[in-house]
């Protein structure tokens, strides 16, 4: 690693300084020595000296470099780790998320179902599982456009996210339209399903061919669960699946 050369240059500069003074000092000295006729013992002992001050100096000087620049490369070696930490944290945080939603994706969400899952199950704790799907979306997306139902899902991603704000709480957009909310330590999620249903409504986004309603809605199945084994993940997914179904063929906009 470099050291900064401004920095190598100055104490070059300095060590210049000191010597080129040290020459000019015994010259001048030599001189006034010589035009005294009292060029001796003395002159020799005072010019061991001079000399020994300025390379005492420049040692001083040398050692301050040193420390300098130990420091200066430690700080270097700090700020580039901490960059790569921040970095790889980062890269990270993407492999996880949805780049359109900022949910989870799907890979993710599924490893953290299985960790929650199994924590239920040690602590002997109901688990929820909401199925998102937003209603008649393909018409929505013929009518309007791609870039509208980008914007769309955008929106319900950010209301499933404030209405499903605990910690533990993980939204995740599954494919497609369709998203996935896994609810910890919850017995009834048929509340916080009506909240959502109702915010999407209230947004009043106009979809004309949907057969729910003159505007953008969804339907959501709901599965609860207190989960004994494993195995019951996938009975979990079932019945929040078959609960979408049933929504769905009800008249959408609305959990069952």
């Amino acid at each position: 690693m470099k050291i900064n050369n401004s920095v190598f240059y100055s104490f070059l500069s300095i060590v210049l300084i000191v010597l080129i003074s040290y020459i000019f000092i015994s010259s001048y000295l030599e001189n006034l020595y010589i035009k005294s006729s009292e060029v001796d013992h003395d002159f020799f002992i005072i010019n061991i000296i001079i000399l020994g001050s300025l390379l005492f100096i420049v040692t001083i000087l040398f050692t301050f470099f040193k420390i300098y620049k130990k420091t200066y490369i430690e700080r270097q070696i700090k700020a580039r780790t901490q960059e790569l930490i921040n970095k790889e944290n980062s890269l990270k945080t993407i492999e996880n998320l949805d780049l359109l939603t900022q949910c989870l994706n799907k890979n993710y969400f599924l490893k953290r179902f299985n960790e929650e899952f199994k924590r239920s199950i040690r602590d002997k704790q109901f688990i929820s599982l909401m199925i998102v799907n937003i209603d008649e979306f393909k018409s929505f997306n013929d009518i309007y456009g791609i870039n509208e139902g980008d914007e769309c899902l955008k929106l319900i991603a950010n209301i499933l996210v404030n209405h499903c704000n605990r910690p533990a709480d993980l939204i995740c957009r599954f494919e497609g339209d369709e998203f996935y909310i896994l609810l910890a330590n919850t017995k009834e999620p048929r509340i916080l399903a009506l909240k959502c249903i109702k915010s999407v409504k209230d947004l009043h986004i106009p979809n004309e061919n949907s057969i729910a309603s003159n505007v953008l809605t969804i339907s959501i199945g709901v599965g609860t669960i207190l989960p004994n084994s494993i195995e019951q993940m996938d009975e979990l997914i079932s019945n929040a699946k078959e609960s979408l179904g049933i929504a769905k063929i009800s008249g959408r906009n609305r959990v069952y």
